[in-house]
């Protein structure tokens, strides 16, 4: 059985997104995940997963989302590393793959060019069971690879491991090869990922409105007052500031020296990865900070596009990050880690 985060929408069930605006929301069609499960057979739970409103933790406070999954396996949408530190922490696994490989049909988006669904599980040999499942193109999602299917399996030989100067508390001593990379821009990775994640979810969020669907506020006088007050006591406070953020940084004066910078160096940062020199790249899933402070850490594969693997091994948290389409070799590095 597979719990579906509440942002993954089923056909006249309820999605909310975690979100007051959409209490009331009933989806008008299944999502393509949801599609791909039933064609596999496999049952999808009546419980939602969960962690908090679109996804967006408190940032700025070291306290931890509070993530409920309510069945063995999951399916999510992490953008923040919510579930990929979850799993960490609590001897779990998270599999978020190659961008484009899992349709992003009938989940409610976020921001279109980082949102994936990826797969929270017990054990890694069965979550790539239930990626390879769900994994495939849907025409209905114009980002998506040509592949029809895909399967998952360990790639043969010794996988070499980057790892980057920060990331020395990562001991994998008598077990892989390691070796010294650097990835270039990470000090600027949590700036990037939150200036082009606000920009885009401002754009998103913009439809909730309290006409249409969802939540409405009473007692308004006019639309503008409706949009005030549906948004004021519909949304909560780490979503009006991704949103207040993201108009901002779109506008005409902002544009051109935050989010066109930000994706010149996004750009950068894809195109610099030392994937030459090693396999995968490892971080450690926390740096004990904020999460804002841990989220560079998070955002490399979001940004990227790359598959990544979280996990616990010999009680560290860990994060494997390989290139787009080697999800092998996270299967592989986790069959000797964990």
């Amino acid at each position: 059985m597979v719990a579906l985060e509440n942002s993954i929408m089923v056909k006249d069930r309820p999605a909310t997104a975690g979100s007051k605006i959409l209490e009331n929301f009933v989806s008008p069609f299944s999502a393509g995940v949801v599609d791909k499960l039933a064609e596999s057979g496999i049952t999808i739970a009546d419980e939602r997963a969960s962690a908090c409103e679109f996804g967006i933790p408190n940032l700025f406070e070291k306290e931890d989302a509070d993530v409920r999954i309510p069945a063995d396996s999951a399916i999510c949408n992490d953008i923040f590393g919510v579930y990929r530190k979850h799993a960490a922490q609590s001897g779990h696994c998270y599999i978020h793959p190659t961008y484009g490989t899992v349709s992003r049909f009938g989940l409610i988006s976020l921001a279109a060019s980082m949102d994936q669904a990826g797969v929270f599980c017990k054990d890694a040999r069965e979550g790539f069971k239930l990626l390879s499942a769900i994994a495939g193109h849907d025409e209905r999602d114009g980002a998506m690879f040509p592949q029809k299917s895909y399967s998952y399996a360990p790639s043969a030989g010794a996988v070499k491991i980057g790892l980057p100067g920060f990331a020395h508390g990562l001991d994998f001593a008598g077990k892989l090869e390691t070796t010294a990379v650097t990835l270039p821009h990470f000090e600027a990775l949590k700036q990037v990922m939150y200036i082009l994640f606000s920009g885009e979810f401002s754009n998103n969020v913009s439809r909730y409105d309290g006409i249409k669907f969802g939540f409405r506020a009473e007692g308004c006088r006019g639309v503008n007052d409706l949009y005030l007050k549906t948004r004021t006591q519909g949304f909560g406070a780490q979503t009006k500031l991704a949103a207040v953020t993201g108009s901002m940084v779109l506008s005409q004066e902002k544009y051109a020296p935050y989010y066109e910078q930000a994706m010149k160096i996004r750009r950068a940062v894809k195109d610099g990865l030392p994937f030459d020199k090693c396999d995968v790249i490892a971080l450690p899933a926390t740096l004990g900070g904020t999460h804002y402070d841990d989220m560079a850490l998070y955002a490399l594969p979001v940004l990227a596009g790359l598959p990544c693997l979280a996990f616990s091994a010999g009680g560290q948290g860990v994060q494997l990050i390989a290139d787009i389409h080697n999800e092998q070799a996270l299967l592989a590095a986790w069959e000797v880690l964990a």
